[in-house]
């Protein structure tokens, strides 16, 4: 699913002429869309004070324009920064039979938006704060990254959700997406040295990016990289690094580029980076 912002005015003429369209399909080529995690961030620096708006979710299968997810056109004209992530981009009308729904998208008295109650899928807070989700995030994590560290344990990770508690401000930091209901969805960190044999790599460290199998593919494990990458951001991080056995395209899609292969216990990698600053 993706988003398309547009005037209540402009639904509603699209109704009449069986498409929707925008002005940047003129311009641009394309026309502008966002996922639930950038919309918010897009309307308020683009459209603050902007009354009579509607979000219209667009269900990706039923496009029949091609969409490309690329860095952001930015409407002021002003260039892409590396770190930026991808945005979805429509190169064609967009069909009324992708449009699955249409949600009222008021700002308040003071013109700003905030997002409705039917976007509001899950949050991405600080593991430190979530105590009683520890146990269950330690278990997901050894599940997760045993065929990479077999020699850790569940206690393993409860050390460090214990040693991010103590050193607020210092690394490591680990976040967890949950749900409106406090599900535990996924888990990212942010550390100084992720163990790789031989790396020449400055750091910090993206790392064990973990998503529960039954929420993939709704946007959960690029949200949890975007905030990782935008906290090396505010701390005044240049770079950030990683290394993936089998995502380096699901990586490169947000932006990552990669530097070289490397093995961890027999398993090829690869290293990737992306700017922040």
């Amino acid at each position: 699913m993706i988003l398309h912002l547009t005037t209540r005015e402009n639904w509603h003429a699209s109704q009449q002429q069986g498409f929707v369209t925008a002005e940047s399909l003129t311009t641009d080529g394309f026309i502008h869309c966002s996922t639930e995690h950038q919309i918010l961030a897009v309307a308020n620096k683009y459209y603050s004070g902007s009354a009579n708006m509607v979000l219209l979710l667009v269900d990706l299968k039923n496009l029949t324009a091609p969409i490309e997810w690329e860095p952001p056109a930015h409407i002021d004209g002003s260039p892409a920064k590396p770190h930026e992530p991808l945005f979805p981009h429509i190169y064609g009308e967009l069909n009324l039979s992708a449009v699955t729904r249409v949600i009222d998208f008021p700002c308040d008295n003071a013109g700003k938006f905030a997002m409705p109650p039917e976007l509001q899928t899950f949050a991405i807070k600080p593991l430190a704060t979530l105590r009683h989700h520890w146990s269950e995030a330690a278990q997901l994590s050894h599940a997760a990254w045993r065929h990479e560290f077999p020699f850790d344990t569940p206690s393993t990770y409860l050390d460090q959700f214990a040693l991010d508690a103590a050193t607020p401000g210092a690394l490591p930091e680990i976040f967890a997406a949950v749900s409106p209901t406090d599900e535990l969805l996924g888990l990212a960190s942010l550390v100084a040295d992720d163990e790789l044999p031989g790396a020449t790599e400055p750091g910090p460290w993206l790392a064990a990016v973990f998503v529960a199998p039954e929420v993939r593919s709704r946007g959960t494990g690029s949200a949890l990289v975007h905030h990782i990458v935008e906290r090396c951001r505010q701390r005044g991080d240049a770079t950030l690094y990683l290394y993936t056995d089998e995502k380096q395209s699901w990586y490169e899609s947000m932006g990552w580029t990669f530097i070289r292969q490397a093995t961890l216990n027999d398993i090829t990698h690869v290293v990737m980076y992306i700017a922040t600053d």
